[in-house]
């Protein structure tokens, strides 16, 4: 079965709460996702991350959004033009022309760095904005597997079953596409967040939710 659509939902756009298990699913790959992606892994058995699907421009496959003192940021990673004309997701390379991993990780210093939870995870987090990934499909894959684990989502052993497709065959039905859209944050409690705490920000990157619930994030998360 093939997942997509995880988009950035906003909270008036979900009519609908469902709890659900799905086998051998497939996830589109994103960086740093939002908290809607990571609630319908939470509700998955097993994970494939789909990188022979097309490389489809500005989505959350490269972008991710959190929050600053400005309101909601987009952080893009720039992508070589020349790699994405083979069509697939797979074969897209990272540009390092650019100081986008210093941009990043300053950025994210700025916005988080009052959040509760934001020095203890730093550290590990910075990490992946100090080395080099190739393809971006492997970026993504490193902080989805460190989310998944922080988050506390541990029904998976990570390494097997977070798998890529070029790997390992989908198992079952690829056919059906999952509408995701009801996976957003008006199914769970609004945490705390740093700016303008008078008004909720819903589903913004993992990050997001880590930094500011630490340990309690999976509480936050759709409920089984």
């Amino acid at each position: 079965m093939r997942i997509d659509n995880v988009a950035h939902a906003r909270s008036d756009e979900a009519t609908h709460n469902f709890q659900f298990s799905i086998f051998n699913s497939q996830f589109p790959t994103a960086y740093a996702p939002n908290i809607a992606y990571i609630s319908a892994i939470a509700h998955v058995e097993s994970v494939c991350i789909d990188v022979d699907e097309p490389y489809i421009r500005q989505t959350f496959r490269n972008r991710c959004e959190i929050l600053t003192s400005q309101g909601v940021k987009k952080l893009s990673i720039p992508v070589e033009k020349k790699s994405t004309q083979t069509g697939t997701i797979k074969d897209v390379k990272i540009d390092y022309a650019g100081n986008w991993q210093r941009q990043h990780w300053r950025t994210l210093q700025t916005a988080y760095n009052n959040s509760p939870y934001f020095l203890y995870y730093q550290d590990e987090v910075r990490k992946f904005y100090e080395k080099r990934c190739d393809f971006l499909v492997d970026f993504n894959a490193e902080i989805l597997e460190f989310l998944l684990k922080k988050l506390r989502i541990t029904k998976y052993e990570l390494i097997r079953h977070v798998e890529r497709s070029r790997d390992i065959p989908l198992r079952g039905d690829s056919s059906t596409t999952l509408d995701m859209t009801p996976f957003c944050n008006s199914q769970f409690p609004v945490y705390p967040q740093v700016f303008n705490p008078e008004k909720f920000v819903p589903n913004l990157s993992s990050f997001d939710l880590l930094f500011n619930c630490g340990p309690e994030s999976k509480s936050f998360l759709c409920k089984e």
